[in-house]
């Protein structure tokens, strides 16, 4: 199972939410390439690039830095507020290697065909699930069941799907293993994330049948270490 370690950027600097809640925003570096070259001794070789702006607004603004570290041999998942046509060629063409993309996959048939057909390899559905159903809109609102739309999803030929468990999400709690049974049967690429606290969460997720995990703060703060993510 790959993992990811995740960089949630908000402004131009490192943070951490919990349950998505930006009342509840921890702050950790004020340069992300710096705080990573300096965690990793160097570049990973995976990294998951959150724009934690861009879900809010619509409008992802971490072109330049998916260029950096693209150039420095990281593989790039990225999202948040990726939301047109001309934004993902932007990204792809700055070395993103997947591209995550939520609330409009949900709001717009017709944009969500346009996508799998001119960036079909790259595009990754984001879902992230609280109660069963989705969340859209920087987790401000509820949309359809979570796992019926993966499945109508994957009729209309999308492989990979990036699921977040809201409900443990930054909080270090450890993996709802009844959450993951239930996607882990799921046909697909599907990868897991939220409340991931150990290594011994990574190898329950693994043992489930999960293809690859993301990591947030449990790495960032040290409960796991940066040799598990690479």
């Amino acid at each position: 199972m790959e993992v990811w370690p995740a960089l949630d950027v908000d402004q131009g600097s490192v943070v951490r939410l919990i349950k998505g809640d930006f009342s509840q925003a921890t702050r950790y570096a004020d340069n992300p390439f710096e705080f990573i070259e300096r965690r990793f001794d160097g570049m990973p070789p995976r990294l998951h690039l959150v724009d934690l702006s861009g879900a809010l607004t619509g409008r992802f603004s971490l072109f330049s830095l998916v260029e950096r570290f693209a150039a420095r041999g990281t593989r790039i998942q990225t999202g948040g507020g990726l939301r047109s046509l001309e934004d993902i060629g932007r990204v792809v063409d700055a070395g993103a290697e997947r591209i995550v993309l939520g609330s409009r996959l949900v709001e717009d048939t017709e944009f969500r065909q346009q996508v799998l057909a001119g960036f079909g390899r790259y595009v990754v559905a984001g879902l992230d699930v609280k109660r069963g159903h989705l969340r859209l809109s920087g987790w401000r609102k509820s949309g359809p069941p979570a796992e019926r739309f993966w499945l109508n999803l994957r009729e209309e030929g999308w492989q990979r799907a990036q699921v977040t468990d809201v409900d443990r999400d930054g909080t270090l709690r450890g993996v709802g293993e009844p959450f993951w049974h239930g996607w882990a049967r799921l046909p697909g690429d599907i990868g897991a994330g939220g409340g991931i606290a150990s290594v011994e969460d990574l190898r329950r997720l693994e043992a489930l049948g999960l293809q690859f995990a993301v990591v947030g703060k449990a790495w960032i703060e040290g409960r796991i270490p940066v040799e598990e993510l690479t």
